[in-house]
């Protein structure tokens, strides 16, 4: 390897703040330490403090900033994208491909191997019945028929998708098999850092929320994530804890709505928005939160929530695809049905009134993230899979 570099190319729809993106970057910096040439080449849209991201820690980034319908893929859509990638593919010559399969996951695919690539991964971020149906799935299994290796982010993740799961163990590989799960990472040791080095006093002093139990949720404000739900909750836990306040951190389509709800609701006093914020950031507010939401309706994994967990805060999540297994029920976090927001009420309000069952929860919780989620455990498995090509 420090010989003569291997060139991958990792494609990229967008990149903008997002787990997808986030996780990317994990993958970059493992590859480029253990000795890869790491290009990216991004689609769509992108925002350029996540372009820089990439840029400080040594990838090449290409922009190819065409343009699409993001609610319909047309025939000229596909067909622009598909000849972009082919010559991009065939001028850069990559020994690996590895594409992150988000819409148009299959096309890339294609392009790769119309374009003579030899070496195609892809990586599937994402699962659940709520938003997948029946063609997702046919159109996954293509995609994952013409690719070398396949990942997925969880265990039910793999079983949506294929019916059964097995984590890749770089010590006992089976060629035979396609499809694996390898486990996101979390950077434990820069959150620990983070929460050590913050001043939660000053940040609270200067947010005007001193002396009050803080609720935190972050993530993309859209359907998926589950805010509308977690306002309705809301409602039942302002009467018993007058004084709590709800951190919502992220931006997105939802914004105006919920906004709007939370006023017809009367929560205006016990919500700040604050906005999509930079990871740095976003580790210093956990370190002034009591507690953690994750309500969503469908996920790959849940990153912020074990971000969280890393943080040690006691995280309160949905029984889907992912998050159920970063959270054991009544251990490391609480579980609630998705949608259910008189049980996610009951949850939190548990975890708000008893200080003492919710320390126990974040020291479990950080425990198991940092045994299960390690970025050595990433490094280890993603190198395995890389040289097993």
């Amino acid at each position: 390897m420090t010989k003569q570099q291997k060139k991958v190319l990792i494609a990229l729809p967008v990149m903008l703040v997002g787990g997808t993106e986030i996780q990317t970057l994990s993958l970059v910096r493992v590859l480029i330490a253990a000795g890869y040439n790491v290009k990216l080449c991004c689609y769509y849209e992108y925002d350029e403090k996540v372009v820089d991201w990439y840029r400080k820690v040594g990838a090449e980034v290409i922009l190819m900033r065409l343009v699409r319908n993001q609610n319909k893929f047309s025939f000229f859509t596909i067909f622009r994208l598909i000849r972009s990638l082919y010559s991009l593919f065939r001028r850069l010559q990559p020994e690996i491909v590895h594409v992150q399969y988000l819409a148009p996951g299959l096309i890339p695919i294609i392009a790769a191997r119309l374009a003579g690539m030899r070496k195609v991964i892809a990586t599937v971020h994402i699962a659940g019945s709520y938003a997948y149906g029946a063609k997702a799935k046919v159109l996954l299994r293509i995609a994952s028929f013409l690719c070398n290796r396949f990942i997925c982010v969880s265990r039910g993740v793999e079983e949506f998708w294929f019916g059964d799961s097995q984590i890749f163990d770089p010590a006992n590989i089976n060629k035979s098999r396609k499809h694996y799960t390898i486990y996101n990472a979390i950077d434990t040791a820069a959150i620990a850092q983070a929460i050590k080095t913050t001043d939660k006093t000053k940040i609270k002093r200067d947010m005007n929320i001193e002396g009050r139990p803080v609720t935190g949720i972050v993530g993309r404000l859209a359907e998926q994530k589950g805010h509308s739900i977690l306002l309705d909750a809301m409602i039942k836990i302002v009467k018993e804890i007058p004084n709590v306040i709800l951190l919502v951190i992220g931006d997105g389509p939802e914004k105006q709505k919920l906004i709007e709800k939370t006023a017809s609701l009367q929560l205006d006093k016990n919500i700040l928005w604050l906005g999509a914020q930079p990871q740095n950031k976003v580790f210093e507010f956990y370190s002034i939160m009591d507690l953690f939401v994750m309500p969503s309706l469908y996920e790959g994994f849940g990153l912020t929530a074990t971000e969280a967990m890393a943080a040690g805060v006691p995280v309160v999540g949905t029984t889907i695809e992912g998050l159920s297994e970063v959270i054991e029920d009544g251990v490391s976090g609480f579980l609630v049905p998705p949608g259910d927001s008189p049980s996610l009420s009951d949850a939190l309000l548990c975890l708000l009134k008893d200080p003492s069952k919710a320390a126990v929860i974040a020291q479990n919780g950080r425990r198991r993230v940092v045994n299960l989620f390690s970025l050595e455990k990433f490094k280890n498995s993603m190198i395995g899979l890389y040289n097993s090509l």
